[in-house]
């Protein structure tokens, strides 16, 4: 249900606020992540316009947040936006068509034995990406296993996980190969990185560490589609890559946690987003 009106009073202990809308007075419950979100905007005085939902509790019912529309503050003259969801989905769409060159990109990682060693370091083991254009003209696709640089024999877990073996890996380029190579693209390309998760950008800066190499990301940035996701479509929990995938109406049996398999679907949900965004229809 949507509700709207003056905000006259915040629980912080409780994270609650009250309202009335349509001359009956709500309690309105925020859950942890959304109040953390908000908390400071919630100010008595103000208008806010939600949609929340009825939860059946042990002590009766709670009008719980699904998601805050638009808060806005009282001033003599009329009223002043200062957080509205439209603003949000509008930045995200013109940002979005904003990125000229792109690089979709997606490491598969080494993982921890099943007994856990604290001495263990995660490493990238295999690397896939779609280096394209603006107009979507593919300008390199790449696929490569990589030897790690800390612990050369894979554990049973990650053998299992991923589709690759300990041979792929051993036969593999290492990592300052790919690194070189990483870095020409950005220099000559200056493209967005465009990943599913933080995972990723993460484990990049991570092997810059093990190889004692000089840290990239500065010479472009990072674009976490999940995160972008989240705050687009105001979900409370991260959802898979092929979960997304499929939710744009693709179709994928089963995922192999293969790099450059997930470089492209994630090129996939981007284009997906970008078309919804722009009311567009995609083949």
């Amino acid at each position: 249900m949507r509700l709207q009106g003056k905000i006259l009073s915040h629980d912080y202990d409780e994270r609650t606020i009250t309202l009335i809308d349509k001359r009956r007075k709500h309690t309105i419950y925020f859950q942890r992540a959304t109040y953390a979100q908000y908390q400071r905007l919630l100010v008595k005085g103000f208008y806010i316009a939600l949609k929340a939902k009825i939860i059946e509790k042990r002590r009766g019912k709670q009008v719980t947040v699904l998601q805050v529309l638009k808060i806005s503050k009282p001033l003599p003259y009329g009223s002043k936006t200062i957080y509205s969801v439209h603003d949000i989905q509008k930045e995200t769409r013109d940002f979005i068509n904003s990125l000229s060159n792109k690089l979709f990109l997606d490491f598969e990682m080494s993982m921890h034995p099943y007994q856990k060693n604290p001495r263990f370091t995660q490493e990238i083991i295999q690397a896939g990406y779609i280096l394209e254009r603006a107009d979507g003209t593919i300008i390199e696709e790449f696929d490569a296993y990589i030897k790690p640089t800390k612990h050369k024999k894979l554990s049973k877990r990650t053998t299992k996980f991923l589709d690759l073996t300990q041979d792929d890996v051993d036969n593999g380029i290492d990592f300052k190969t790919f690194y070189n190579r990483l870095k020409q693209i950005l220099e000559t390309y200056k493209p967005a990185i465009i990943v599913w998760g933080k995972n990723d950008h993460l484990a990049l800066k991570d092997s810059y560490k093990v190889n004692q190499l000089r840290p990239l990301t500065k010479m472009t940035r990072f674009v976490n589609l999940l995160k972008i996701h989240k705050n687009y479509f105001n979900y409370k929990n991260d959802i898979g890559l092929k979960s997304a995938y499929e939710m744009y109406g693709n179709v994928i049996e089963t995922q192999r946690h293969d790099a450059l398999e997930d470089a492209y679907m994630t090129k996939r949900v981007f284009e997906d987003f970008k078309a919804m965004l722009n009311n567009e229809i995609r083949a």
